[in-house]
Formats: structure tokens, sequence, C-alpha cells
């Protein structure tokens, strides 16, 4: 019987500690023990650490006009007018503009440190992608993958690689993307937006980008 009772706390200490690490204040999909920003408006499109990427930020300058696309743009970041830019940039008959257009408004895929898996917070970004590449499905994308400074050259050159060929083949095996249009690269860490001396900088570093052309 005390073998049985001791059994019992154990599992339910597991299963407080496991809820406890799963605990989400501002519903942006990171735990609150990982997320760097836990106050984040709903619905924003946020980073690895939970944090918006300030330097992707968009001035709204009409938020009136952000409320009939909030609905159907998953992942809008109410913060901003993105959703509405990238609306418009869908509708542009001239693919050529189309592009310049949503390449304005596309953040990266963040990942965690030393990490090629995406996290769900970072899934808005591929559903817009998507939406954008069913009104232009002529286009081609060039997937560069990055890492921050920590480890050596071919460390993060593999891991640069492999974070563009996970985003490759969540864009084929479940948004439909034909791979022949999907190309990859590994730029290990010589190409950083931020400084690697701190510690949102190298998260900032850690991502894959989107290079849209037309064909």
């Amino acid at each position: 019987m005390t073998f049985v009772r001791a059994v019992t706390l154990i599992l339910i200490g597991c299963f407080i500690c496991t809820a406890h690490a799963w605990v989400d204040t501002d519903f942006d999909g990171v735990p609150d023990k990982k997320d760097a920003c836990n106050d984040t408006p709903a619905n924003s499109v946020v980073m690895a650490n939970g944090c918006i990427d300030t330097e992707l930020l968009i001035v709204d300058e009409d938020a009136e006009d952000d409320a009939e696309f909030d609905d159907a743009e998953l992942g809008a970041t109410v913060t901003n007018n993105s959703a509405l830019i990238a609306e418009q940039c869908r509708q542009q008959r001239d693919v050529s503009v189309a592009v310049d257009c949503f390449g304005s408004i596309l953040q990266p895929v963040y990942f965690d440190f030393d990490k090629s898996v995406v996290l769900l917070t970072q899934r808005p970004t591929l559903v817009r992608v998507q939406q954008y590449i069913e009104q232009h499905p002529q286009v081609a994308i060039r997937l560069e993958g990055h890492t921050d400074n920590i480890g050596s050259d071919a460390v993060n050159r593999s891991l640069s690689l492999k974070r563009a060929a996970t985003i490759k083949d969540l864009l084929v095996n479940e948004y439909q993307f034909q791979p022949t249009s999907i190309e990859i690269v590994g730029m290990s860490n010589k190409n950083p937006v931020a400084d690697n001396a701190t510690i949102e900088g190298r998260q900032r570093n850690r991502r894959v980008e989107f290079i849209i052309s037309a064909e």
C-alpha cells in the first residue's frame, strides 16, 4: 500500500511539473519558461524565444483597415499592418511587383539554438508563403539557412543547410509545394543580421530566409 501511494505521488508530481512547463501566458506557442517576452499581443508572429522581431515591424498608420484581414490572415501580427500588406501583395497581377511586395513583409523562420526543428510559433510564416504561392505558382523559392557564430564553420554550415532542408520538406509534404521550385543553401554564420555578441542578436541570426523570385 505504501509503495502504491509513493508511486501515485511521483506520477502526480511529474504531471504537475509537465503542466507547469507548458504554461503559455500570452498564447504565442512558446512556454513561459522559454519565453523572453511573455506579454506579446494575441496572434503575434514571434521568434523562437517568444519575442517579436522589431526589425520587421511595420508601423500601423491605419489600424482600422486591418480588421477585415485579421481573421482571414493566419499569423497576422496585430501590432502592425503586415496582414493588410500581405493581402495587397497577393492581389498584385504583375509577378515581379508581387514578389517585391511580399518580400518586404515576409519574416524568416527562426530556430532554437543548435536546432533545426520548426516550432509551432513559426508555422504562420509558412502559411503566408502558401497563401501567396497559391496566387503566384510560377515563382521560385530559395531557402537560405543561417546560424549564430557559436560553433565551428563546418558544424554551422551543416546546421544551416539542415534548417533550410527542414523548411523545404515542410513546404513540399504539408503545403503541397513543387520540390523543383525550391532551392536550399546553407550560409553558416557568414551573413548575420544582428550582433552575435548579444542573446537577442544570436536569436535573430538563427533563421531561414525566403528569397522569392519570378521564374
